[in-house]
């Protein structure tokens, strides 16, 4: 899909506080194959297909959902397993890694977030699906680990989805960089 011919799509999402894993993710989790066949279906669907939207929203929410609650099998099940992260520059001057490959690398990489940084939460507010990317936008709240400083910072994700996985992530820290980074303007 051309870049310069898609239309951009974008959307509210809200999360909900859940404690345990719904149905649908045990039941992706036990069978990653139809997850695949899944994503993959939905991504050939136009950026403004209902149905393609609303997938979207769910797999984002339940996604973010498990990140905050610390159950990182579930959101990162939609990563390719050689997919990459690219980290900004401010997270490589606190020690982190500039990229991250594959799926056991992504989720080390949140693991040792949250060791190091405590107690954060992922509030995303908005997905503006591209065709062949989506950028999440929202906030990441919480507290430092042993300073207990609060924090409310800007946070923004740039997926590239390839087959119905997310094959790259780019982490922002902020807004403006994120929207320039998609092609977008504020």
């Amino acid at each position: 899909m051309s870049r310069e011919n898609v239309e951009v799509v974008r959307q509210p999402v809200v999360l909900e506080a859940h404690s345990r894993r719904r149905l649908e993710e045990r039941l992706f989790l036990r069978f990653p194959h139809v997850l695949v066949a899944l994503t993959r279906a939905t991504w050939r669907l136009s950026p403004r297909s209902r149905l393609r939207q609303m997938l979207l929203r769910r797999a984002v929410t339940v996604g973010f959902e498990a990140t905050n609650r610390r159950d990182y099998e579930t959101p990162f099940a939609f990563y390719h397993p050689e997919g990459e992260l690219i980290t900004p520059p401010q997270l490589v001057g606190l020690g982190f890694e500039p990229l991250y490959r594959g799926r056991e690398d992504r989720i080390g990489f949140q693991r040792r977030w949250i060791d190091e940084w405590g107690e954060f939460r992922f509030e995303p507010e908005e997905i503006i699906d591209l065709g062949d990317r989506v950028l999440l936008i929202g906030r990441i709240t919480g507290s430092g680990l042993s300073s207990r400083v609060l924090v409310d910072s800007e946070w923004a994700n740039l997926l590239t989805v390839s087959a119905g996985q997310v094959v790259g992530e780019q982490i922002f820290v902020e807004h403006g960089e994120a929207l320039e980074a998609a092609g977008l303007s504020e």
